[in-house]
């Protein structure tokens, strides 16, 4: 395991995502994959609800029903997926601890209505892929599923876990792979971001990305029709209520799929033209939650914004920045209302044509700032601790050396 670790440190981790045809899937087959996941959700909500006594490799879950409790044995989940649920709950516990432990209001772990994801830890064992047909075998499924997209991952990939999910529209294999890392050819660019509602996003050089996916005129009329049944019958739900609200989720996830397809490609075009990337740690969800609650809604801000603070090239200014506000030639601070959008010190004079272009270009200027008194802190620890202490003087001289030779 050692020796595994190591070598997938040298290389890039990728996720795949394959769909499974649904057209190629029988009845019987729908029924198990039915209640493969209907274990899952047995499995989880049983250790939920008695985590103390619960059996990292139980086969049995206690299901409630009406007002009784009834122990079902797990016929279709395999040892390691069972292992890999108990495991997935104490992680969601260690998180909740870790959240409040930061003073954030948290509460109990909850029960599940519907399991729509399963770890398939060990490739091999858990799952099997069938490149040449096409196919992917799973642990206690009597048949295999055929499916779509295993030619995006390549010869060389070193396959390792993956996921069984379930989504409106189908289910998928998100399949994690180890390939070995491409040499990056670098740019010698640097560039900061700055979020905002008149553009998604404007670097520090003037590029603008922009990502406005609307509410489709189809989910519109999805809505309409499960909000006009629910009237209808008084708010019951009958079968048909379930299949509108189905198609209503369908349409929300092509939306999200579009929203999301362009979000990858503007961080993948940012990520391989720059070499430094700096942005702010914007409170988004308050956007969303304020006046500009579709704008935020119908791009993809959030998203990018975390895809690019886990990227080791990106470094994050902490919220709190003035970014809007700060002139760059005084360091003095000038309040601007929404609607203006140029930029003009009232200290100074400094004029700049947009606003959001100099929010970018401060950005980056306090990241570079942060970065070099790091480096600077770094170095100065380092050199001070690789001087011999013989006494007070000889430390306190060849400390004052080191860091005239710095400056």
């Amino acid at each position: 395991m050692r020796s595994t670790k190591a070598r997938h440190s040298q290389m890039d981790c990728r996720v795949f995502e394959v769909k499974v045809v649904s057209s190629k899937i029988s009845k019987a087959q729908k029924e198990q994959v039915n209640q493969y996941f209907r274990e899952a959700k047995w499995r989880r909500n049983s250790i939920v609800a008695d985590l103390e006594s619960a059996d990292r490799n139980g086969k049995t879950a206690v299901v409630k029903i009406g007002d009784t409790f009834e122990e079902r044995p797990l016929e279709l989940l395999g040892s390691q997926v069972r292992q890999d649920i108990y495991d997935m709950v104490k992680s969601e516990i260690r998180g909740l601890h870790t959240k409040k432990g930061k003073g954030e209001k948290v509460g109990a772990l909850g029960f599940k209505s519907y399991c729509n994801s399963i770890p398939l830890r060990q490739y091999g064992v858990t799952y099997r892929i069938d490149f040449p047909r096409n196919r992917i075998k799973i642990q206690n499924i009597d048949k295999d599923f055929y499916v779509r997209g295993l030619k995006q991952i390549p010869d060389i990939a070193e396959i390792t876990n993956a996921r069984f999910i379930r989504k409106p529209d189908g289910l998928y294999f998100h399949i994690t792979c180890f390939t070995p890392k491409e040499e990056r050819v670098k740019t010698d660019k640097e560039c900061g971001i700055d979020f905002g509602i008149e553009h998604n996003l404007t670097l520090s050089d003037g590029t603008v990305f922009d990502i406005h996916v609307p509410e489709s005129k189809r989910a519109k009329l999805a809505s309409v029709r499960v909000n006009r049944s629910l009237r209808k019958n008084n708010g019951k739900r009958s079968g048909n209520h379930y299949r509108r609200v189905k198609k209503l989720q369908i349409t929300y996830q092509k939306d999200r799929n579009r929203r999301t397809d362009l979000a990858n490609k503007i961080v993948h075009d940012i990520l391989t033209s720059y070499d430094f990337i700096a942005v702010q740690d914007e409170m988004i969800h308050n956007w969303h939650s304020g006046l500009f609650g579709k704008q935020v809604q119908h791009s993809a801000m959030g998203y990018i914004k975390a895809r690019l603070r886990n990227n080791f090239r990106v470094h994050v200014v902490e919220r709190s920045f003035p970014s809007t506000q700060i002139c760059p030639v005084c360091g003095c601070l000038t309040k601007h209302p929404l609607s203006e959008r140029e930029y003009n010190c009232i200290h100074c004079g400094y004029h700049h044509d947009s606003r959001d272009i100099k929010s970018a270009q401060s950005i980056l200027e306090e990241a570079l700032r942060q970065v070099s008194m790091e480096r600077r802190a770094q170095s100065l620890v380092e050199n001070s601790s690789a001087v011999p202490v013989s006494s007070d003087t000889e430390y306190k001289n060849s400390s004052m050396k080191q860091e005239a030779q710095m400056l």
